[in-house]
């Protein structure tokens, strides 16, 4: 299977996994401060912490993925 990879980047499989990763992290977050804070805000904290956490989650999804590429077959065989 990693025959089958070389050459490509893999960050943007990282970043596919990481928003996957914040979209879930972040509704589970959300829920918790709806739970918690009884106001009227607690709709916008909610939504804040899920967009937050998926835009966070992706962009190290994307950095790491970018990394692992270039570990695994260096810098000059990502630009081919």
């Amino acid at each position: 299977m990693l025959d089958q990879l070389r050459g490509r980047n893999l960050a943007h499989v990282g970043c596919t996994i990481g928003l996957v990763l914040g979209l879930l992290l972040g509704m589970i977050v959300g829920i918790i401060v709806v739970s918690l804070v009884r106001t009227a805000a607690a709709a916008d904290w909610a939504a804040f912490a899920w967009l937050g956490l998926t835009m966070i989650m992706g962009g190290i999804g994307f950095i790491l993925g970018g990394r692992v590429s270039r570990r695994l077959w260096g810098e000059d065989k990502l630009s081919d």
